[in-house]
């Protein structure tokens, strides 16, 4: 892409029709429960990506978030166009899983976003931003101590940035096995609940001891 040339707006093709949804309350309700999102921007021939929590305060058009001040992704433009990406629970489902004779499969819940990020510098725009971050994500108690202005508070605040999020668009890829049986269906969707969490612990305990195996 040349420099300085903005991505479509539209986002690659789902090769899964069956399984895209533009419903904006499902993309919401998808976003409120997994709000990581992966950020993706070029400038200048250089690809950037940032995995970022990004909130949509209540009867809000705009996400918003902040990320450290030494992102590089957001440094120097007033905005950036971006590809976003929230992906929720995944598991592959083998083919025991079902109730009848399939073939295994990966399930996922997933958001794809084109959208226009634009820079947030204010002082004031940016205790807004973490306050409604912390009231959605830590409850109201821990906005206060945003909308208080802490001297902890105080102290970070210019090495943050703030971001407001323009989408131009969204889609959900719900993909949980409706081309089965609902039975199946249902299988499917025990086995993908009950891999959450199996072996995840010790996994993440290496990777913290810097181990890989």
């Amino acid at each position: 892409m040349p420099a300085g040339e903005a991505p479509s707006a539209q986002p690659a093709p789902f090769h899964y029709p069956e399984f895209r949804s533009t419903d904006a309350a499902r993309i919401a309700a998808i976003i409120r429960a997994f709000p990581l999102a992966l950020v993706v921007s070029e400038s200048d021939g250089t690809a950037y990506a940032s995995h970022l929590p990004l909130i949509w305060p209540d009867e809000s058009a705009h996400l918003v978030g902040h990320t450290d001040a030494r992102n590089p992704q957001f440094r120097g433009p007033g905005s950036v166009e971006a590809r976003l990406f929230f992906c929720g629970p995944q598991s592959y489902v083998p083919k025991d899983a079902y109730v009848t004779r399939q073939l295994p499969t990966w399930n996922y819940v997933s958001v794809h976003m084109a959208a226009r990020i634009e820079v947030v510098d204010a002082p004031a725009a940016k205790l807004q931003i973490l306050a409604q971050t912390a009231a959605l994500l830590d409850g109201k108690q821990a906005a206060a101590t945003f909308a208080g202005q802490e001297e902890r508070v105080r102290q970070l605040l210019p090495h943050i940035t703030g971001l407001k999020i323009h989408v131009r668009h969204q889609e959900a890829r719900i993909k949980l096995s409706q081309d089965k049986s609902l039975q199946n269906q249902r299988a499917a969707l025990d086995h993908l609940v009950a891999m959450q969490g199996v072996g995840i612990r010790p996994f993440l305990e290496r990777l913290m001891d810097g181990g890989t195996r």
